[in-house]
């Protein structure tokens, strides 16, 4: 075959490889990347990739015990009895907001969004517990809990990050 013949042929047979394995669909509001029905968050992994770059997390990365024990008490008396064994994983905290991921015997491990005012209370709205599926975690919750409680600040949200298996589905 000559080669002005090759090589259209050969483009032609990529894109003609490529369209029959990976779609462009749109998601809960969210374009993903559908590659042999696999849905792929570029979205989510170009966010998560920008906010390592960018974010500045200088703040304490552990929290005063008297701080952590609040914070457990109101995660424990916020919809108990299940509750009330929760175990604090990790934490972020930024004056007088924290973020808190806890994990339970019984249930699925949760993030929690809560405020000192004056005392440190759990923002129920701004609680998120399940599967992230087929989303990147990080982004996903981290869009959620802005979402849901607008006034924390977006630089404490930034710093938030979880191992993606406690989140995926199960």
């Amino acid at each position: 075959m000559k080669k002005h013949v090759a090589l259209p042929m050969a483009v032609l047979m990529a894109l003609v490889l490529l369209d029959s394995h990976v779609d462009l669909v749109e998601r809960d509001g969210r374009k993903a990347l559908l590659v042999n029905n696999r849905l792929h968050d570029v979205q989510g992994w170009l966010a998560e990739t920008g906010n390592r770059l960018v974010r500045r997390c200088d703040h304490p990365p552990t929290p005063a015990d008297a701080d952590a024990r609040a914070w457990l008490d109101a995660v424990k008396q916020f919809s108990p009895p299940d509750s009330l064994d929760a175990r604090l994983v990790r934490s972020w905290q930024l004056q007088d907001w924290a973020v808190v991921e806890v994990h339970f015997p019984h249930l699925k491990p949760a993030l929690v969004v809560l405020q000192n005012d004056p005392d440190w209370q759990v923002l129920p709205q701004a609680v998120w517990s399940g599967s992230t599926a087929p989303w990147r975690v990080n982004d996903f919750v981290r869009r959620y809990l802005q979402q849901q409680a607008p006034a924390v600040p977006a630089n404490l949200l930034a710093c938030v990050e979880v191992e993606p298996l406690d989140f995926m589905a199960q």
